[in-house]
């Protein structure tokens, strides 16, 4: 008994819109099969067993959402044989995203945010999910609760695990935004979730002119979200470009306890929606 197709090591790749392909199995036997699959990618892995009257089956709805090396063990009338092929992805357009995002609630500001962080790619040049050093996945760099195998291989999973991230952050700025009866604009809450996505609240109130951004901060504009506290006394009195020259070369390493620059979700936000 022999797996006659697909070729061994062949490539089947997942198209822009995140459909999967057809990956038809045949072996030379006759009667029913028994089909035992795994698919595996970095540290995730699902198996399972399907079954045929016949020597054929198709693997693409088993399978769909899940990517990497997929390993099948035909069995039939005693016999058996083994044959493994990759599942890659293809990236969607900015439009394709953009229209997907469209179509769900509490979106915005998160086109925004998938530009910044990933510029609309969920995969790298070998057709495998882009992975950050911190264990980011995809699209909307899922990190904590980590992703399924699901949300890291399909890329609309992925936003969708993003976009309920997004509506935690969203949920915590209204609440924020309305203590003691206040009110907002659409704009402000745009600006407060994307900051809280990064970390910290982007608004103060104040009693004159209501919700406004935080004065204190000071941003590097040639970072992404890098900042000064301006009631640092070592801050006060500088230009962010004598700030920014007194400290971009500490940048590389990561913040000390000594530094007087910092991560701010205010300057995050300034970055992503100008």
């Amino acid at each position: 008994m022999k797996i006659t197709s697909p070729a061994l090591n062949a490539v089947f790749q997942i198209t822009a819109d995140a459909n999967w392909p057809s990956i038809v199995f045949q072996t030379d036997a006759t009667g029913p099969h028994s089909w035992q699959w795994t698919v595996s990618w970095n540290a995730f892995t699902k198996s399972g067993v399907a079954s045929t009257p016949g020597n054929q089956w198709d693997a693409a709805n088993t399978i769909a959402g899940l990517g990497g090396q997929l390993k099948v063990q035909a069995s039939a009338n005693g016999q058996s044989d083994s044959a493994s092929v990759k599942v890659t992805g293809q990236n969607p357009s900015a439009q394709q995203v953009m229209a997907y995002l469209a179509t769900q609630a509490g979106s915005d500001g998160f086109d925004k945010l998938l530009e910044h962080e990933s510029k609309f790619k969920h995969f790298g040049g070998q057709g495998d999910p882009i992975k950050s050093f911190d264990n980011g996945y995809g699209m909307c760099q899922l990190t904590s609760p980590v992703p399924s195998f699901e949300q890291i291989w399909h890329w609309k999973l992925n936003v969708d695990g993003g976009l309920a991230l997004f509506a935690k952050k969203r949920a915590a700025a209204i609440q924020y935004l309305t203590q003691q009866g206040r009110t907002y604009t659409a704009d402000q809450l745009k600006y407060e979730s994307v900051c809280r996505w990064n970390g910290g609240s982007y608004h103060v109130w104040d009693a004159k002119n209501g919700w406004v951004r935080d004065p204190n901060i000071v941003c590097d504009a040639q970072t992404g979200n890098i900042g000064w506290d301006m009631t640092d006394p070592e801050n006060q009195g500088k230009t962010a470009q004598q700030l920014h020259q007194r400290d971009s070369s500490s940048y590389s390493g990561g913040r000390q306890s000594s530094d007087h620059w910092r991560y701010f979700g205010v300057c995050y936000a300034d970055a992503i929606l100008g």
